[in-house]
């Protein structure tokens, strides 16, 4: 792991984790007793690193510490929800040979990664091979020859748990990764990974009560992102990322509906949730939206066997493959506070 001012929480992660071979942590310049606290667990502590504003630098330099078959990846504010022994059976039956002698195809192992307000799917132990590298300077993700699809077709999908919390670290500089995702989006302006996350950025700001006289300003952020995003992402890149972000779209225009009484917001919607679901029909928000919607036109009227229709696909949809799974929106709560 990287960590950095993590004394509050570091040690409930380290506990989880007893019983590996090996725990290696690259301090990115703490300056409070989280090193001093690592080194009670391990003496791979690893202080020189300069901070480069890059967490996927930092990440695999941490990588190039490791020595074990296969390295398993937790975050500071996180804890572990299975016994390593259960790991270990895991990486003996499925990661290993077979008893033929040949090699199994997986290289890494997927999570579920619960944050209390979304639960993700996450590659969270990796075999140690150097074409397993992390990319991307914030939000990074993990890929195999420079492909994060490529290494999650070769991962078992196992039901193993993280449990996520928010390191207090984070309010030491709040604007860390919006900073960094501006002056990415300056040298790659059409890198929809970083639109996705800096709209993401805004919302969490949209949903912070102390910027209600920035509303405006907020959301016509996350609407510009996102439609770049549209613009380029529907018909080049179908992921779980993009579904999302339609769908995130299609709420910052409801939003503006409310805002302003305009119909023209209320299609918008529409359009963004249909796309959403065009893309990824899985999605249970997105077809939840629009069962809702339809029962909701801006001129009063009420089309409830479509309302209908939308609600039977969202009782049926798995959300597999979702990149966030979000908890329903109550009606009386602002459509961008996700809970």
């Amino acid at each position: 792991m990287i960590v950095k001012n993590e004394s509050e929480c570091i040690e409930a992660c380290l506990d989880s984790i007893k019983g590996v071979d090996e725990i290696v942590i690259v301090d990115t310049g703490s300056e409070d007793n989280t090193v001093e606290l690592c080194r009670k667990y391990t003496d791979k502590v690893y202080t020189d690193y300069l901070w480069q504003d890059d967490f996927a630098e930092a990440r695999n330099i941490s990588l190039s510490h490791c020595t074990t078959d296969y390295i398993l990846i937790i975050d500071a504010d996180e804890v572990l929800q299975v016994p390593i022994l259960g790991i270990r059976h895991i990486l003996n039956s499925y990661m290993t040979k077979d008893v033929e002698g040949h090699t199994i195809k997986y290289m890494g192992v997927l999570f579920t990664v619960k944050t209390g307000a979304e639960i993700v799917e996450s590659i969270r132990i990796i075999r140690n091979d150097p074409a397993i590298k992390w990319e991307c300077p914030v939000h990074n993700i993990l890929t195999l020859e420079g492909s994060n699809e490529k290494l999650k077709a070769k991962c078992y999908k196992s039901k193993f748990e993280i449990q996520s919390g928010y390191s207090a670290a984070h309010f030491i500089d709040p604007d860390r990764t919006l900073r960094i995702l501006t002056k990415h989006l300056k040298i790659d302006p059409d890198n929809t990974r970083y639109q996705y996350y800096i709209a993401r950025e805004y919302i969490s700001r949209r949903m912070d009560p102390a910027n209600a006289d920035r509303v405006d300003e907020l959301l016509n952020q996350i609407i510009f992102w996102l439609e770049r995003y549209d613009s380029i992402g529907f018909y080049q890149d179908w992921t779980n990322e993009l579904a999302d972000a339609l769908y995130l779209l299609s709420l910052a225009y409801f939003e503006k509906l409310i805002i302003t009484k305009d119909p023209i917001w209320y299609y918008k919607a529409i359009v963004a949730a249909l796309k959403s679901f065009a893309v990824l029909p899985s999605y249970k928000a997105v077809s939840k939206l629009l069962g809702d919607a339809m029962m909701e036109f801006p001129n009063k009227k009420k089309y409830q066997s479509a309302s209908m229709f939308w609600k039977l696909v969202s009782s049926k949809a798995s959300d597999a493959g979702v990149a966030q799974i979000r908890n329903p929106i109550k009606k009386e709560v602002n459509p961008l506070y996700v809970k």
